[in-house]
């Protein structure tokens, strides 16, 4: 782990410091458009959707770019663009204006996000560690940028967008210095990992399995969106207010990071599949309980699982994505992080309709429990039997 971080340690910071904007601003849509904006919950919604639509099409778009382009370049333009993004929501967050401002972000965000992965998976070449540290850090930018909140929003954007600018001024200062260091493998690891895949025979999972592994990680998320939108109505419905809220996603990345910390000693290729079951199991554990008690003693818990089961499975389908298909990096991390916008498109819209449809929030929480399930089943089935049939890699 350490050895990992003293290589890559600026991918590590720019994975901190991305992921930090990020962070301070999604916990803050729903409840900005909800109750400062008046908009209803399925219009915050829809505009939710296209945000993350638009998250998607800069996934997508980040890794072809990263696979054609110099890294560096394509890196400073999708900085420079959040630059100025921030700054225009600085100025301007209206009914109108935020909505632009926010898809325009989702945009820029998915880009970068995938670029930072692609070049991680580009470096690790097959091993699943460089993910679980890259994890780390994002995951200790989650810490800070939920944490932010509670100081710094009270009914104003502006200081929210002030750490926008701030982040992505550090950001793009520190890929312009650095990025031509990370165009060489971590030491000692891509060595070790060409060495021990050499004498076997590597599995392939073929598109239809890619497929599978791709749709799991939507559907995982589209539950997932429900504790990055919904929940927050949900919890200032019991009377429990923004604060608590916050607090729960400052738990959720330092639990994250601790548990992440002791994944770096165990992760291994072999281990991924039964690793993305029990992930899978423990975010719909996390929807059960919730569809069935209230509480903040019960909101804690339920965070505990979600954030267990997070750590878990996130970093793990990436991980099996790239050990099975070296080459393309960019292409297929940007698949993946397309893939997840997907789930955090849809997954708003369909929590707003439901929650408008049955009057509550228990018939949300359960179908999210029960569509976990469903994918925990899939992916044992459709995908865990072919790799099975040929050596692992590492």
């Amino acid at each position: 782990m350490y050895k990992v971080i003293r290589s890559l340690w600026p991918l590590l910071l720019l994975g901190l410091l991305v992921n930090t904007a990020y962070s301070v601003m999604w916990p803050l849509t729903t409840i900005y458009l909800h109750n400062n904006l008046n908009l209803s919950l399925v219009v915050s919604g829809v505009i939710l959707a296209a945000y993350s639509g638009f998250n998607v099409l800069g996934g997508y778009l980040g890794g072809v770019l990263t696979d054609r382009f110099d890294a560096k370049r394509v890196g400073l333009g999708l900085l420079g663009g959040l630059v100025l993004d921030a700054v225009i929501g600085f100025f301007w967050n209206g009914r109108l204006a935020y909505p632009v401002v926010l898809i325009i972000f989702g945009l820029l965000t998915g880009g970068m996000l995938t670029l930072i992965t692609a070049v991680a998976a580009h470096l690790s070449r097959g091993s699943g560690r460089v993910f679980n540290v890259l994890y780390i850090f994002i995951n200790l930018g989650l810490v800070v940028g939920t944490a932010s909140i509670g100081i710094l929003f009270h009914h104003s954007l502006k200081p929210i967008f002030f750490l926008l600018i701030l982040c992505y001024l550090l950001a793009t200062g520190l890929w312009a210095k650095y990025a031509g260091r990370l165009s060489q493998p971590v030491r000692g690891i891509r060595k070790t990992a060409i060495a021990s895949q050499a004498p076997v025979k590597r599995a392939q999972l073929g598109i239809m399995r890619i497929g599978l592994v791709l749709v799991s990680l939507t559907l995982m998320w589209l539950t997932y969106a429900q504790w990055m939108s919904n929940v927050s109505v949900y919890i200032q419905n019991q009377g429990l207010g923004i604060r608590l809220y916050s607090h729960l996603w400052v738990y959720n990345g330092v639990l994250l990071i601790v548990v992440q910390s002791l994944m770096t000693k165990v992760s291994r290729v072999k281990a991924l599949p039964a690793q993305i079951i029990i992930g899978l199991g423990a975010i719909g554990s996390s929807f059960l309980l919730l569809s069935s008690a209230t509480g903040t003693v019960v909101l804690f818990v339920a965070m505990t699982l979600l954030t267990l089961g997070e750590a878990i499975y996130v970093p793990g389908v990436p991980a099996l994505i790239n050990a099975y298909t070296i080459g393309n990096e960019g292409k297929y991390q940007g698949l993946v992080n397309a893939f997840s916008s997907l789930g955090k498109a849809i997954g708003p819209v369909m929590g707003g309709l439901i929650v408008g449809s049955s009057q509550g929030f228990s018939q949300l929480f359960l179908i999210c429990a029960v569509v976990n399930g469903l994918i925990m089943l899939v992916v044992a089935v459709g995908v865990l039997p072919r790799l099975k049939k040929a050596d692992e890699p590492l």
